[in-house]
């Protein structure tokens, strides 16, 4: 792993608060003041930790998952003697308790988050652990691409993780057949769901909608989805450079978004849609009820149905795909990321759990129970879990094809995921040009990467 490693530079204090604050969240972030010289080099991060501490874990699950998480954890310590104590902090509390604690120097030993270790990494937040993956053999053999790439940031390994979010169109077969067509025979194209969109939406007689076929902005769905979809590749690695505002691959994803908005009345959209509740439930989703035929949604969506729409009749297909490419995509993102924070009481007991989490029987586990996909290719093609759920080998050959994509593992990925849903709702409001909306984003984000850049210089 030492060709893919990177020197670690200390920033001055000035220089690390003004870059937190150039994140999404930047004012949350730019409160966590971590003292000049208190990122430790990855050669640091593999001290011996001191004996006999407990091992701290604030976790995001909750429900059926933190009660997994918590007999992992106790194998754990049967395994090891250790003694790592498991909190479910949730995934609506974790990301800003785990920042409250940074700051007044007393967080936990290990803290499940998504992507944003590439925001927290960098500026100071998150230890890098290349050292220990180096010392005890966690070289990436046997995980997908994607999975082992989202895990890297800057040159520094941030985490580990045990499952993968994967998405795809999801089907309610039963209205899908009520409108000619068949599961059999799914869509593949930009234009084949256009045909599909119109055909499955219904009105009533005053021409409200009653009944949406499909909008690629619903669920799941996004810019980022369909714009991979269509080829585009929003950040280059090579040259560090935000390129959303010279792909004509994304300018055209957004104009077939400002379609739909014209099409279907934006105004008549926002009414039906403000009667679904909190879209991101996933208790509460109208695709169970059929309010909606097709939409975007990530793998453990399948771990749901049988528990709250049981007798819906559905089917997976891989993403349909633009006149920019060639194949299905699917963003793979780890689904928690096991992070050890800066200024840990016991970092070395953190990355010892980090580790057991990330091994095979751990993932087959949480794979079976949420419906993510392992990371380890070995535990993703496991009987055990291949056979667990529909649709798995589907999920599976997503994570392995070459249409699997990871997030931009920058800096300011956070607030560029802020500025991708602030650009894709004006578009499809009118209130902005595609174009120049894509521009002044881009020129935007490129001068809080290119600031950034600058401090830690």
């Amino acid at each position: 792993m030492s060709d893919t490693r990177q020197t670690h530079r200390q920033m001055s204090r000035r220089g690390f608060l003004h870059a937190m604050a150039l994140g999404a969240g930047g004012a949350a972030l730019a409160a966590c003041v971590v003292p000049e010289g208190a990122m430790p080099a990855a050669e640091e991060a593999a001290a011996p930790a001191q004996e006999n501490l407990p091992i701290i874990y604030w976790s995001m699950f909750g429900l059926q998952e933190a009660a997994q998480a918590q007999n992992q954890v106790e194998r754990f310590n049967e395994q090891t003697g250790e003694n790592a104590i498991f909190m479910s902090i949730g995934w609506g509390n974790v990301t800003q308790k785990a920042q409250v604690a940074i700051q007044g120097g007393n967080p936990p030993d290990m803290v499940s988050l998504w992507s944003q270790a590439y925001t927290w990494g960098p500026r100071g937040l998150l230890l890098p652990l290349e050292d220990y993956a180096e010392r005890d053999g966690f070289d990436g053999e046997g995980w997908s691409k994607p999975a082992w790439d989202a895990l890297w940031s800057e040159g520094h390994l941030w985490g580990t993780g045990h499952t993968l979010n994967v998405f795809a169109l999801h089907s309610n077969d039963t209205l899908l057949e009520e409108g000619g067509f068949s599961a059999d025979s799914p869509p593949e194209s930009f234009a084949d769901l256009d045909v599909m969109a119109e055909a499955l939406t219904t009105h009533d007689d005053d021409g409200n909608i009653t009944r949406l076929g499909f909008l690629p902005w619903l669920r799941s769905g996004s810019l980022w989805h369909w714009g991979w979809a269509n080829g585009a590749q929003f950040y280059d690695e090579d040259t560090d450079t935000i390129t959303a505002g010279s792909e004509e691959a994304l300018l055209y994803t957004l104009e077939w978004f400002k379609s739909y908005a014209d099409k279907y009345d934006i105004e008549k959209i926002d009414r039906y849609v403000s009667g679904f509740g909190n879209r991101s439930s996933l208790t509460e989703d109208p695709w169970y009820v059929d309010k909606i035929v097709l939409q975007i949604d990530g793998s453990w969506k399948r771990s749901w149905i049988p528990r709250y729409a049981p007798d819906l009749d559905y089917s997976v297909f891989k993403s349909p795909y633009g006149p920019g490419y060639t194949e299905p995509t699917s963003l793979v993102e780890i689904g928690a990321m096991f992070n050890v924070p800066n200024g840990a009481k016991n970092p070395d007991g953190g990355w010892q759990l980090a580790h057991f989490m990330a091994g095979k029987q751990q993932q087959i586990e949480f794979g079976n129970l949420v419906g993510d996909v392992p990371p380890l290719n070995e535990a993703a093609r496991d009987p055990e879990f291949l056979n667990s759920l529909p649709f798995n080998e589907l999920y599976v050959e997503l994570t392995e094809s070459e249409g699997g994509r990871a997030w931009p593992r920058i800096p300011v990925l956070e607030q560029y995921k802020t500025e991708i849903r602030r650009l894709q709702d004006e578009v499809i409001h009118g209130q902005i040009d595609p174009q120049q909306g894509l521009d002044d984003m881009t020129a935007k984000l490129q001068q809080e990467l290119n600031d950034f850049r600058q401090q830690v210089s």
